[in-house]
């Protein structure tokens, strides 16, 4: 099975009960969902992101700060490297530069950068550039990173009206990809992981309080439980084993995290 793996960057769960989000909120009904998943500490983009990847602690992967020139551990292994060694198609979509460490050089098939003068719109520019990839190319491995929430978070403050704004916008934008998908008959051949990699409080997301540290969870696609609310405790270290589940190759074993295999209807 393809995967999707989509990260609403600053996206608290507790917000989705106050936006308009039409999407994610089918998305929760069809699909296996945790409204109560962990981040990592500490809960910052480039870290939570390299956790989310390399299934492991910021302690132990080495990225701790927002840093343009990481240098993780030696025995830190992504699951687009994972993929690519197991003879995957990868591809990866975000609008921040510093993404581009978050697998060694030529492990990724298609990389796509889009740096838009709009903080309205940076979501849905990235959706429309990922559907046409999709279709034209069907990668088995697919990220997906929505910023325009985290931007609204810290200029705006979380829980503002700009931030709900931002957080409709990304709805749109996962609406965007879903339907492309759909109207190409292809909605059975991709699983979605679709996450938060932190909270926020104020116009900050640094302290280790349960509005930063608990995020959105949800899998989503063809094989995988509808109306679930999952039992496992999880946590991002959790998404890379889950998405090597579903595109059927073995997890990495310096990974800390464990898949979620209860969202699998064959589990």
């Amino acid at each position: 099975m393809k995967t999707i793996l989509m990260v609403i960057d600053g996206c608290r769960p507790d917000a989705l009960s106050q936006a308009k989000t039409p999407v994610i909120d089918n998305m929760i009904k069809k699909g296996s969902c945790s409204l109560n998943a962990e981040t990592v500490s500490p809960p910052i983009t480039l870290p939570v992101h390299f956790s989310i990847f390399t299934s492991m602690t910021p302690i132990a992967h080495n990225v701790l700060t927002n840093t343009g020139s990481p240098m993780p551990s030696s025995e830190a292994r992504s699951i687009i490297d994972v993929a690519k060694d197991f003879g995957k198609k990868t591809a990866a979509f975000y609008s921040w530069e510093h993404f581009r460490n978050l697998s060694t050089p030529g492990a990724l098939d298609h990389a796509h950068l889009t740096k838009s003068n709009s903080v309205k719109n940076c979501d849905i520019e990235i959706a429309e550039s990922v559907s046409s990839y999709l279709v034209s190319d069907l990668p088995d491995f697919t990220f997906v990173y929505l910023e325009g929430t985290d931007i609204a978070g810290h200029e705006n403050g979380w829980m503002s009206k700009e931030y709900f704004e931002a957080i409709e916008n990304a709805d749109k934008a996962v609406g965007v990809i879903l339907e492309t998908l759909a109207s190409n008959n292809l909605s059975n051949s991709f699983n979605i992981i679709l996450q938060s990699d932190h909270g926020g409080v104020g116009r900050k997301h640094m302290h280790d309080v349960k509005e930063v540290m608990t995020v959105l969870w949800i899998a989503y696609g063809h094989g995988i439980k509808e109306q679930h609310r999952i039992k496992q405790d999880i946590n991002v270290i959790d998404t890379a084993p889950t998405l090597a589940m579903l595109m059927n190759i073995p997890a990495h074993h310096s990974w800390q995290g464990c898949a979620v295999r209860e969202v699998k209807t064959n589990i």
